[in-house]
């Protein structure tokens, strides 16, 4: 069961909408829609403050409903993505009703980060406890940044979906800015009734064994990145993180997810929420400390791939190990 965590100072309220189709009874037909957010955490920050002001979704026919997703003294709602990770999810809005449908899209509006207003609009805050504006780049220099998903359908009855963001494939820092930018290219909407999660371990031997075999990419300062990357299963030659401009090649991971040591359980544990019932690769690796999303890097290597189906109504469970 997702866990569906839901603030209790939101105020999301519908202001425009679109009217639904009739049962036999004449009583209208009307789907509830419920939209969270949670992310795949990246390695080199500690907090990744996104500051949400509005959802948008556009039906087929034109209409628009809108919600504002604004706490009760009228503010953006502030998320800290790192907060949401695996298959916890953050509620946005809760069962607000629509029309069932085909939609063409959805749109997360953003209050992109200031420095005169920090701490109540998007930012990041590294390890170091530097912190840097996040911003989405839209055309309008207007303070707002939009996140757009296209082609989704709401069901009559209940709709849970959740907002995926995949902070290793989304968050780019460039050299000759002082912001940092959250790219939609990696961010998924998934329906909850359609998606399982992959649990899984990495023995330490294993990690061990990658992190002697990459001798030659060992970070100056910190840690190896260990970490799993999910692949489409007919992809033949799994590639690293590199996003082209704004599309994901198809040989790159559609979601990753760090390795990180349990203290209660003594294992080094992942988790990948939200993937539909399909077959796919899992590759372990101890590079993604250099796994850059604008490069296109020969020098990440995937140390171990198999082979993982997910089945309908079952979590899948992976573990990476040395050989027999």
């Amino acid at each position: 069961m997702k866990k569906l965590l839901l603030a209790t100072a939101i105020s999301a309220t519908l202001l425009t909408g679109c009217g639904g189709s009739s049962d036999d009874n004449n009583e209208p037909m009307t789907a509830q829609f419920t939209l969270g957010v949670s992310d795949a955490p990246v390695s080199n920050v500690k907090a990744v403050w996104v500051a949400f002001d509005s959802i948008i979704i556009n039906a087929a026919d034109g209409e628009r409903p809108t919600f504002e997703t604004r706490t009760a003294e009228g503010e953006p709602v502030m998320v800290n993505l790192m907060e949401f990770t695996g298959s916890d999810v953050f509620g946005l809005i809760n069962d607000e009703v629509v029309a069932p449908g085909e939609y063409q899209w959805l749109r997360a509006n953003i209050v992109n980060g200031d420095e005169a207003n920090i701490e109540m609009t998007s930012h990041v805050v590294y390890n170091d406890d530097t912190v840097a504006p996040l911003v989405v780049n839209r055309k309008n220099n207007d303070g707002i940044g939009e996140i757009q998903i296209n082609d989704f359908t709401l069901a009559v009855g209940e709709n849970e979906f959740v907002l995926e963001f995949d902070l290793k494939k989304s968050l780019v820092d460039p050299s000759n800015s002082e912001e940092v930018n959250l790219k939609p290219t990696g961010i998924r909407l998934e329906n909850l009734a359609e998606v399982e999660d992959i649990e899984g371990t990495v023995s330490e031997t294993l990690m061990a064994n990658c992190e002697t075999d990459n001798l030659d990419i060992a970070p100056e300062t910190g840690a190896f990145g260990h970490a799993v990357y999910l692949y489409s299963g007919d992809v033949v030659e799994p590639k690293d993180l590199y996003v082209d401009g704004e599309v994901s090649p198809a040989d790159a991971p559609i979601a990753t997810a760090n390795v990180v040591m349990n203290e209660e359980t003594g294992m080094n544990e992942f988790e990948i929420g939200f993937v539909a019932a399909g077959s796919y690769k899992l590759a372990y690796t101890c590079a993604a400390h250099i796994d850059d999303a604008e490069v296109l890097d020969e020098a990440v290597t995937l140390y171990s791939i198999q082979d993982v189906t997910v089945v309908a109504g079952e979590d899948a469970n992976v573990t990476f190990d040395i050989a027999e």
